[in-house]
Order: C-alpha cells, then sequence, then structure tokens
C-alpha cells in the first residue's frame, strides 16, 4: 500500500487487484484501476490498454505497428542511446521530477507529483527509466508496481523548439524505451503492461495523437474503475467535503502522456 498524508486525513493506495492490509492505519483507501466496481455511487471508470508480458518476446512485437517496430529497430542499433532502469529509484526522485516538471512547462500540463513519487518509492512499487544520448537525458518514464502488473503514471520527453531531426530521435528513444521497460519488467515476472490510460474524447490532435501513439504497441483496451472508500470516522467527513468541494466530478481522468 502507498501511503500519502493528504491535507485532512491519510490515504493509502492499493492498486488493482491489490487487497489493503488489515490494519492499514489510513483514512481512507483509494482503490486505483480495480478490475471490478467497489462502490456505485463512488466508482469513476478509467479507459487504458493493456499489453499482454506472458507472452513470447517476438509475439509482443508482432503486435506492434510496422512503423513502431521500424523506430525501437533503429534506435537500437543506430541511434547510440543509453537506457537506464532504476528499480531502487530513491536518489533519482529529483531528476526525474525536475525533467518532468520541464517537460510539464513546456506542454502546459500539470507538474508531478513529488508527494505520491516518494510515497510510491518507500512502499517499494515505483520503478524509474530514462534514455540518453551523448550524455543528455531524452526521456523519462515512471512506473507503478502491484503484483504482476507494471503501470505507467509518467513519460516526459524535452524536445520543443529544436530540429526535426532531433525531435525525430526523441521519439525513437521514447518508443525504444518503452520497449526496454517491457522487455525488464518481463524479467522481473510482470505479466502487463498498463498504458496509463486512454482519453474518451479524440476530438482535439493532442489527445488523438497520445492515443494513438499507446495503440501502434497493439495493447488491448480496457475499463476499469477508480474508487475511495473510507475507513475511518474522520475518512467520512473528509470525503464528504472534498466531494462538495470538487462537486463531484465523475469525469474519465485525464489520460495525458503522463497518466498522474
Amino acid at each position: 500500500m502507498i501511503r500519502i498524508k493528504g491535507r485532512g486525513a491519510v490515504y493509502g493506495e492499493v492498486w488493482y487487484d491489490e487487497q489493503p492490509p488489515l490494519q492499514s492505519g489510513v483514512d481512507i483507501i483509494q482503490y486505483r484501476q480495480r478490475a471490478m466496481p467497489i462502490a456505485p455511487d463512488r466508482d469513476i471508470p478509467f479507459l487504458s490498454l493493456v499489453t499482454d508480458l506472458a507472452l513470447e518476446e517476438n509475439a509482443i512485437m508482432d503486435k506492434f505497428g510496422k512503423d513502431c517496430r521500424y523506430k525501437i529497430r533503429r534506435a537500437e542499433s543506430r541511434d547510440g542511446l543509453r537506457v537506464e532502469f532504476i528499480s531502487a529509484p530513491e536518489g533519482k526522485l529529483d531528476a526525474f521530477a525536475d525533467f518532468f516538471d520541464g517537460f510539464a512547462g513546456q506542454k502546459s500540463v500539470a507538474p508531478c507529483d513529488r508527494q505520491w513519487l516518494a510515497a510510491a518509492c518507500k512502499a517499494g512499487q515505483l520503478t524509474l527509466s530514462s534514455v540518453s544520448h551523448n550524455g543528455v537525458s531524452l526521456v523519462w518514464h515512471a512506473h507503478v508496481l502491484s503484483g504482476t502488473t507494471a503501470g505507467l503514471q509518467y513519460s516526459g520527453s524535452c524536445f520543443r523548439n529544436r530540429d526535426n531531426d532531433y525531435r525525430a530521435l526523441v521519439g525513437r528513444a521514447n518508443r525504444w524505451l518503452h520497449w526496454k521497460d517491457m522487455l525488464q519488467f518481463k524479467q522481473l515476472g510482470i505479466e502487463r503492461y498498463d498504458w496509463g490510460g486512454l482519453f474518451d474524447d479524440e476530438s482535439t490532435p493532442e489527445h488523438a495523437g497520445i492515443n494513438n501513439f499507446k495503440r501502434d504497441f497493439g495493447g488491448g483496451q480496457e475499463r476499469t474503475y477508480n474508487c475511495s472508500v473510507p475507513v475511518t470516522t474522520l475518512g467520512r467527513v473528509w470525503l464528504r467535503l472534498r466531494d462538495a468541494w470538487r462537486g463531484r466530478d465523475r469525469t474519465q481522468p485525464a489520460a495525458l502522456a503522463a497518466a498522474r
């Protein structure tokens, strides 16, 4: 369980089909991407794609689009990239967060949640990975781990205001890093690679582009459920206050390249 001290209560996150401990020590349990609904009046549907890592390596890549396979192979053989997979990321949290926040500023999206990153790291449920070229970081990814699933939480790359060749290099590096992440997770016994969300609404080029990027890896579409459940009196009071303040927004969470 990932424990986070909020403004008015202590939250505990459980992902996928993870079960909370009997003595959780939290006020509110947040169920993330549960296969089945928890509480019909509180469930928020979440749409995503999942890649099956239980398949053989070649079978996984065979599901990728032709252009996607080409870019991964070119990145592997010709681009001179270096990958780093960090399974104990405490010492790299600031480097990741600074990089992602620079990306977020360019894209006008929210910065990363540093408190969540630290909590997930402390719980042993966070991995980071990066690709660099000539010592310069091009792409970072952050995943949450639970059971046999790795879920993409953040993906950031910096190539705005650069020439087309550089932008193409970063695009290939991003695809290659996803592939290297999959292979590393497969070695660790992970069987599912969750892409961290899809936009239900593809009416903007940005939304459609992100969805198409993820679909090019051939995953299967899944709809799961997020739900917050109070377990103490303080939790029940705080959820009522929070929901009133937020207006009980039940829309699909934004599924940007950063899933959080």
